[in-house]
């Protein structure tokens, strides 16, 4: 098959496409709407210079996607996928090729449904893709109430290496000596850490030993190490800064439980793969956390921004270490299952070959 893929060049999730498809023999192109590292595939990068980002180079867009559609139309390829439908999928929508699979991350869709535009545009983009392609359960019932045909959406997630991270069995009874807590969510204002913070505060206050660890580096992370020392925290917490993907494996295999405490979020890698490795999940109650863990018997679910509710799950697993044993056995069986990369790859190449061929015996 030749694939086009086209998206922003920031977007770090795109490598595991381009690297699977390139191996397993199909032509691989890379349509970029703004700088990219170097993948390794052809890539043609449509940017305009400068920067882009939240604030600023966003007028730029509709140029690149212009570029994109003549560039389309002259590699002819066999199928397009956009990713990140607020950027990918509008260039998508512009260069009107089929079939064309659009992929639904999260924020894209999470922050733009709020738009009365924005779901103008939604609604546009996913009317022009041949299938929608979401990553959670959650984000498909978002894109089904703006009037999309169910049977039109995919429902697979990039998922993770099970083979990288791997399971690791963990000795339960020792949580009650010291509670080995991690995180590996980006210090953002979205994540909402001072949730966490506040919720050890109560731990130590109840002279509970601890050892939490913020892997991933942020704009938010100096104010944060200072929330830490006005609530006495300083020496029961570390602040990595962000380490290599390697790292981040040996981390997680050392550690026990997995604290995440979004208010909205997409598709969770960092969740899949704790889950993988075999920590015990503690997430903020929203819907795509619902998806994947049921509430008492996967992992703990905590009430959004409430510390109480989050020290309260941390002191009941601490407590119940035979639910914590049982528990990352079926999370790692459910990843294997359902979140493998490898494995949603093929799938997803078998979605790009009926895609073509149902657009194959249309044009007969």
């Amino acid at each position: 098959m030749r694939i086009c893929y086209i998206c922003v060049g920031g977007f770090g999730h795109i490598a595991p496409y381009l690297n699977y498809f390139k191996a397993a023999g199909h032509d691989v192109y890379f349509i970029s709407l703004s700088t990219a590292v170097d993948y390794d595939v052809t890539t043609y990068n449509v940017g305009i210079g400068g920067k882009y980002s939240k604030t600023q180079g966003k007028w730029k867009y509709p140029f690149s996607m212009l570029k994109a559609r003549r560039l389309v139309y002259r590699i002819k390829p066999d199928i397009v996928h956009t990713h990140y439908v607020t950027s990918g999928g509008l260039a998508g929508l512009v260069c009107n090729f089929h079939p064309t699979i659009t992929t639904v991350h999260g924020s894209d869709i999470n922050e733009s449904i709020k738009s009365n535009l924005w779901r103008f545009l939604l609604r546009r983009v996913f009317s022009q893709a041949d299938c929608v392609n979401t990553c959670t359960e959650d984000q498909k019932r978002k894109v089904t109430a703006l009037g999309v045909n169910p049977e039109k959406i995919r429902v697979l997630t990039l998922g993770v290496d099970t083979d990288k991270f791997a399971y690791v069995k963990r000795q339960w009874d020792n949580i009650q000596n010291t509670l080995r807590l991690v995180t590996t969510r980006r210090l953002e204002k979205i994540y909402d850490h001072p949730t966490i913070i506040r919720a050890l505060a109560i731990l130590r206050r109840k002279k509970i030993n601890f050892r939490m660890t913020f892997v991933a580096g942020g704009p938010l992370q100096n104010e944060l190490k200072n929330h830490a020392e006005q609530e006495g925290l300083a020496d029961y917490i570390e602040f990595l800064g962000g380490v290599g993907k390697d790292r981040i494996v040996d981390i997680l295999q050392n550690n026990d439980i997995f604290l995440s405490s979004p208010v909205c979020d997409g598709i969770s890698v960092a969740l899949l793969e704790a889950m993988a490795v075999g920590l015990f999940p503690i997430v903020s109650q929203i819907d795509v956390n619902s998806d994947w863990l049921k509430d008492g018997e996967d992992g703990f679910l905590h009430k959004v921004g409430d510390s109480g509710s989050l020290a309260e799950c941390i002191l009941k697993i601490r407590d119940n270490c035979q639910l914590a044993a049982c528990a990352v056995q079926n999370n790692r069986k459910k990843v294997v299952e359902l979140a493998d990369t490898k494995t949603n790859m093929r799938r997803l190449e078998k979605i790009y070959e009926q895609l073509i061929s149902k657009r194959f015996y249309e044009t007969k």
